[in-house]
């Protein structure tokens, strides 16, 4: 008896101190933070339909890919121009270049983290690939 417990305690205590380790770790590896994204809406429906033939019309000029999100447990689709990791920043650009392109219902919309995308327009190319989806910006485009 004694033979197996100068064997297996060590054994034992060295399995305790891995297990201990591999939980503190755990513990205090840090979570990935969702960052807050601001968006400028440049338009905003209840119905996805109507959200893609308004982006089809605008893509004359400007193009915007529609988000889906869910407003007082209905949900819209929002045409977006651009985003940003600052609110100051999506702010300074909405009252710089973005304009002469806005009108009353243009704003910017506050969302935890990225949206959903669910419509891309096609790109300018003419190569029958869709525009990327907005990224952040982490500065203004307006100097």
């Amino acid at each position: 008896m004694r033979r197996f417990i100068k064997f297996s305690l060590p054994l034992l205590l060295l399995a305790l101190m891995a297990f201990s380790a591999t939980d503190a770790q755990a513990k205090t590896k840090p979570r990935k933070q969702i960052r807050t994204v601001y968006y400028i809406v440049c338009g905003s429906y209840s119905s996805l339909d109507q959200a893609i033939e308004q982006s089809e019309q605008m893509s004359e000029v400007m193009f915007y890919p529609v988000y889906k999100t869910t407003v007082k447990g209905k949900t819209v689709y929002r045409l977006c121009c651009q985003c940003y990791y600052s609110k100051a920043h999506a702010e300074k650009d909405l009252k710089g270049f973005l304009s002469g392109f806005k009108s009353d219902d243009w704003w910017i919309w506050q969302s935890k983290g990225f949206a959903n995308c669910v419509y891309r327009p096609l790109s300018p190319k003419g190569d029958g690939e869709r525009i990327p989806e907005l990224r952040p910006l982490t500065k203004p485009l307006t100097e």
